[in-house]
């Protein structure tokens, strides 16, 4: 099972092993696949959870026993395809590799999955083609 959370943590707890923790103590592999973290200073962490349910289950309930907040992973990147005039711009600011340029072909490739939200997307496509989607 995998699950996608964003990770609130406050400025007294940024200095906390929670992904150490979550690996070692609850067997669950974590995939960072963003972060804002500064000592000193409230942070956020957007990751994927892939275990077993159960052992998913008490990694959340781990992470509510601190002061750290978690929330589920609610957005998603669309693409308007059939708009698209496949220049590349979002495949050059794309370092989740969610976007690519096929060599063969020169269409614009989206793969969902590796999408980290990262947003950069939004701005670098020059026909706004992106959208952010709450889920």
């Amino acid at each position: 099972m995998k699950k996608r959370l964003v990770l609130t943590f406050p400025a007294n707890r940024v200095n906390e092993p929670v992904t150490y923790k979550l690996i070692k103590e609850y067997d669950i592999l974590v995939n960072i696949l963003n972060a804002d973290i500064t000592p000193g200073r409230k942070g956020k962490l957007l990751v994927e959870l892939k275990s077993s349910k159960e052992n998913i289950d008490k990694a959340i309930n781990y992470i509510e026993s601190t002061e750290i907040q978690w929330s589920p992973a609610v957005k998603s990147i669309q693409l308007d395809y059939d708009n698209c005039i496949h220049c590349g711009s979002c495949s050059s600011v794309c370092f989740a590799e969610a976007l690519e340029m096929d060599s063969d072909t020169r269409k614009l490739i989206f793969t969902p999955e590796k999408c980290i939200i990262c947003e950069l997307c939004l701005t670098a496509c020059p026909l706004q083609l992106f959208d952010l989607k709450l889920t």
